[in-house]
């Protein structure tokens, strides 16, 4: 998986911006700033010229830290029992774990008046940084209310609209795109979109990559219907049967999630409807495969968003080192879910990015 820092907005440069400039690895960069390791003089120099060319600023507030915190990182999501959310705690508690830091886990319910007081009981453990997804309602201003804490963080798949916040998450836009160009290519001109809070920005994001998609295609936009909806598997399920009985049903129908789209499975064959209409999902947790039809989905790899996000915050509690805004790129997951025969997918190579 690729990755790379968010440029839809003005943003602080970052270490990695450094290295990119000065031709060095970013643990080079790392080490020149920590005036620490075994690294030419000439090295250096190049190092600090590209700091100062990028505009770079040392986050020496976010080392202090170190002094006064202990080996333990805050884990904070919104529900616990979601499987994307246990993947991507596992990837970050493996990491974490590898750099000898232990984790203490937290639930918001996502509700932000908890998400505070989680937050404060993360503090009264002295956490050394808080991994955090932010709840539906969180500020706008969260992660600056967090800097005023002096508690390092980073915000993980969904971030505020602040795209200087410190955040790991995948590339949503082009999720959108890969998912709704791959059903055009089906044939599909009419489409549905369920699932997924109106408030929260990924699900913006992947609407507008969708709508990218549509445009690119000549299909007009009213061939989306748009129905929001919780973020559950019985949710998917109402919202589906709303679909079915208050709209025509559309050629495909793409879900918020793969939790949104088994309950749309479910919906569909009560009305006598299952594997008629072309279904994708987004997130592809370790289930997805196991349904029938299997579910062709857009892969974000949680816990290597995890892993990701773990390197992030020990960059901050341990060198001082903040790196801005982190998008991951997905892949398109192709099964049969969409419409695609054995046959076909015995050609294509099933698990490579398709952009």
């Amino acid at each position: 998986m690729s990755e790379r820092n968010g440029s839809t907005a003005v943003r602080g440069a970052t270490l990695l911006d450094v290295a990119e400039r000065a031709g060095v690895s970013r643990a080079t960069a790392s080490l020149v700033l920590r005036d620490t390791g075994r690294v030419s003089e000439a090295t250096r120099q190049r190092v600090r010229d590209a700091m100062a060319e990028v505009g770079y600023v040392y986050n020496r507030s976010a080392a202090a830290m170190r002094s006064n915190s202990t080996k333990t990182i805050g884990i904070l999501v919104t529900h616990i029992g979601n499987p994307f959310f246990g993947e991507l705690i596992g990837g970050l508690q493996e990491a974490l774990g590898a750099a000898g830091y232990s984790c203490i886990l937290a639930s918001s319910g996502d509700d932000a008046a908890q998400q505070d007081r989680a937050i404060a009981e993360l503090r009264s453990h002295k956490v050394g940084a808080v991994a955090i997804v932010p709840a539906t309602t969180s500020r706008q201003d969260y992660s600056r209310e967090l800097n005023e804490l002096e508690l390092p963080h980073v915000m993980l798949t969904r971030h505020s609209g602040d795209l200087g916040a410190p955040f790991v998450g995948p590339d949503n836009v082009l999720g959108g795109r890969l998912a709704m160009a791959h059903l055009i290519e089906h044939g599909a001109r009419s489409f549905a979109y369920l699932g997924g809070s109106l408030a929260i920005h990924n699900r913006t994001e992947r609407r507008r990559g969708m709508q990218d998609a549509l445009a690119a295609a000549g299909i007009p936009t009213t061939a989306l219907v748009d129905l929001p909806s919780g973020r559950g598997s019985q949710d998917g399920l109402r919202v589906g049967l709303e679909l079915i009985d208050t709209h025509p049903l559309p050629d495909a129908i793409l879900c918020h999630s793969d939790n949104i789209a088994f309950g749309v499975y479910r919906a569909l064959r009560l009305r006598g409807l299952a594997t008629t209409v072309r279904v994708t999902g987004y997130d592809d947790i370790a289930t997805a495969e196991l349904w029938e039809p299997p579910l062709t989905t857009i892969s974000t790899r949680p816990a290597a968003i995890g892993e990701r996000a773990a390197q992030h915050l020990l960059d901050q509690i341990e060198h001082g080192v903040n790196e801005g805004f982190v998008v991951m790129t997905p892949q398109l997951v192709i099964r049969e879910s969409c419409g695609c025969t054995p046959d076909r997918l015995d050609a294509l190579d099933a698990t490579a990015p398709v952009v």
